[in-house]
């Protein structure tokens, strides 16, 4: 899961790139970091090992940021960057300048959200996911936030009221892989074993070889009475944790 969400995370980067170029079409800086993120994302270092784009795309955003007309999309980008290389702490302070350079764009509190619970400190987090929520507009819903919401609750123990956050943002992403998985967790928990497993189901369409979906899949079967079920979805779990 780690690596599909790390690869999401390069092609959410490269479209974001093709929006910055386009809006400042003179940013050579911001032109080059995006080009060697596409380098990446075609695996070009496995070809030539002494190239290094994330690198590459480092030292291009970071020049972008020391200009004015740019260091905003830059901070964002090296935010993202460092998430992708699993630094939250390093991700973390580049959100953060974003959010100074932009506070009208509250979005960004669910990426701060994230870096503060990848580090542990969940007040922090659920604090930026509220800021998000708080922000959002007249029938806008962020639906990150609202999963950073629910993910928190669900470590607190508060399954009602991650079940609420899980489906709020359901309401307006009704595909979201972690959503699903989520809500379905929370229905485990709370005993509402015939939801969690239609919620749960829905979910394994969408990622079937998610190792926490089979998890909590096979214990709600096992908990409904569904053996044969349950013993499939374990089946299918341990086997996939096999490859892991």
């Amino acid at each position: 899961m780690r690596k599909h969400r790390a690869w999401a995370l390069i092609l959410f980067m490269i479209i974001f790139g093709a929006a910055f170029v386009q809006a400042n079409p003179q940013s050579e800086y911001l032109d080059n970091g995006f080009q060697s993120l596409l380098y990446h994302a075609i695996r070009l270092e496995e070809s030539f090992p002494s190239v290094n784009p994330v690198g590459m795309a480092i030292t291009e955003f970071e020049k972008a940021a020391r200009e004015t007309l740019t260091s905003g999309e830059a901070n964002l980008m090296l935010g993202l960057i460092y998430q992708y290389l699993d630094r939250p702490g390093t991700a973390l302070g580049y959100y953060l300048e974003f959010a100074q350079q932009h506070p009208e764009a509250v979005w960004i509190y669910s990426f701060v959200g994230d870096m503060y619970a990848e580090m542990g400190r969940l007040e922090d987090a659920k604090r930026s996911y509220e800021r998000t929520v708080a922000g959002a507009g007249e029938g806008e819903i962020f639906a990150q936030a609202y999963v950073g919401l629910g993910n928190a609750a669900l470590e607190q123990g508060d399954y009602t009221q991650a079940k609420e956050a899980f489906e709020k943002a359901l309401t307006d992403a009704g595909d979201y892989f972690d959503a699903r998985l989520g809500l379905g967790k929370a229905l485990f928990f709370l005993e509402e074993y015939e939801e969690a497993i239609a919620a749960l189901e829905r979910a394994q369409v969408q990622a079937p070889r998610s190792t926490a979906m089979l998890h909590y899949l096979a214990l709600s079967y096992e908990a409904q009475g569904l053996h044969d079920q349950a013993q499939h979805a374990l089946a299918r779990y341990e086997e996939l944790q096999s490859k892991d």
